[in-house]
């Protein structure tokens, strides 16, 4: 008859627990931790009972890192040598699932089981010899619960466990979990950017792969590497102004790629819409534009286009860090003026900056600073009839350098009364060589008889003098 040896328990160092601890990723938790039942995570929740059905008050509840035991007698102060029971409980997250290998090792009654299901059933007495059960299943996503009952109802209690993932590519063919991003890190001395992920729960994790693209491209390239929850690109930018997109992705060991959220970096700092407007007051022009608030964003240049040496070139006015500026008084002399906006980042690249004019730029903005001269009177007016109303027809033929308003301003009075009602505005294309506008103004077909006049008006508000006075009837309905 076998003879019981009292001892303390012992945690094994076989190769099934080393893999349990590296593929499992097992957070570190003392042999026997306070019993609060507040265990490390993914550590397993060990209660003792001191009888075969794991029933009454149990005599401790503690942690276990790793189940791999072997008990020769009692496993702890209050517990018989035979007729005990211990159970294991795990709840964890297993990020995508997919395909794993649970194992067990156990002299006399072992059952594992996977979210309440029963997966290896071994329960009855071998003396002091152990015996495996092995099962491979598929694990479903997200968070799982695991448990192991262990009875030993004489001899030699041995226990061991484990759960691991089946890498290879035959068996794996579930994508890990899109990765989280804590931030991204742009460098312009290295023109090379960061990714800080959030470490992945997929128990399988190969690592983390960095893909690039430029904007308005839409093919891939990879420029880094990382097992690690940082991945930096391998490989600079060509330059330090094009702005890319990118993407992290998690990569199992069955490689196996999940998907990636598109991330624009840009690595200078961009300026926005560059709006200006002049003061008639203080003759000065105010330009504004949106705030960069870019981790690499270092200054912004202001330049006017001016006369130099015979031509014209972009003169620097000045720098600033914020997101507006107010030039010295001009003249008002009728000009229009030119005023670009530049960023630098803390590398010290600058935006380009064009030779010439590019009025389209949002960077760049035209103002037209009025002259101080209420605008002259060469304007037409003619009325004829329109379907439901009257068709006013204004015409400017000053050439169009001379024009200085911005639009056709149209009243009306009914004949006999003195009061004129306005607020009816024509826009012309002023870029003709003769700028007309039109409109049609709903009146009734009542036999009345109605005045209009028309004037020009520029952008600060100055009118020129009206237009002569003209007439017409509507029909009778």
């Amino acid at each position: 008859m076998h003879r019981k040896r009292i001892g303390a328990a012992r945690v094994g160092g076989t190769a099934m627990a080393a893999t349990l601890l590296l593929s499992s990723q097992l957070a570190s938790a003392p042999q026997a931790a306070a019993a609060d039942n507040s265990c490390a995570q993914n550590s397993f929740k060990r209660t003792f009972y001191n009888n075969a059905t794991f029933s009454g008050t149990p005599v401790r509840t503690d942690c276990d890192n790793v189940i791999d035991q072997t008990w020769w007698g009692s496993p702890i102060a209050g517990m018989p040598s035979n007729n005990f029971t211990v159970r294991w409980e795990l709840t964890r997250n297993f990020g995508s699932g997919g395909p794993f290998t649970f194992a067990v090792s156990a002299t006399d009654g072992v059952r594992v089981y996977l979210d309440g299901v029963r997966k290896i059933d071994l329960w009855k007495g071998t003396g002091d010899a152990a015996r495996p059960g092995v099962v491979n299943l598929t694990v479903s996503p997200s968070v799982r619960t695991i448990r192991v009952d262990y009875v030993n109802w004489t001899g030699a209690a041995k226990v061991k466990f484990a759960y691991v993932p089946r890498t290879s590519p035959t068996y794996d063919k579930t994508r890990p979990w899109m990765p989280d991003v804590l931030s991204w890190l742009y460098d312009p001395k290295t023109r090379k950017t960061t990714a800080v992920v959030i470490p992945n729960v997929e128990m399988d994790l190969a690592g983390y792969a960095l893909y690039r693209r430029p904007v308005g491209v839409y093919t891939w390239t990879q420029v880094g590497w990382s097992s690690g929850p940082s991945v930096t690109q391998t490989t600079a930018n060509p330059d330090d102004r094009t702005p890319f997109i990118y993407e992290v992705r998690a990569v199992d060991r069955a490689g196996n790629m999940s998907s990636g959220l598109d991330t624009r970096i840009t690595p200078l700092p961009e300026v926005g819409r560059v709006t200006g407007a002049y003061n008639q007051t203080t003759g000065r022009v105010r330009l504004r534009w949106s705030q960069s608030y870019a981790p690499h964003f270092d200054h912004y240049t202001v330049l006017s286009y001016d006369k130099v040496d015979g031509g014209h070139a972009w003169v620097p006015l000045g720098t600033t860090e914020e997101a507006t500026w107010v030039t010295e008084p001009i003249p008002a002399d009728g000009q229009v003026r030119h005023y670009r906006v530049l960023a630098t980042n803390d590398g010290g690249t600058t935006t380009l900056s064009p030779v010439g004019l590019d009025t389209d730029a949002d960077n760049e903005v035209a103002l037209a600073i009025p002259d101080g001269y209420v605008p002259v009177q060469p304007i037409l007016l003619a009325l004829e009839h329109c379907e439901g109303g009257v068709r006013v027809t204004v015409t400017d033929v000053m050439p169009a350098v001379l024009r200085d308003y911005v639009a056709f301003d149209v009243e009306r009075r009914e004949l006999g009364t003195t009061t004129w009602s306005g607020g009816m505005s024509i826009h012309p294309d002023r870029d003709s060589d003769i700028a007309t506008g039109t409109m049609c103004d709903v009146r009734p077909s009542d036999g009345r008889t109605y005045e209009y006049r028309a004037r020009t008006f520029n952008g600060i508000g100055d009118y020129s003098p009206y237009t002569e006075v003209h007439s017409i009837t509507m029909p009778r309905g």
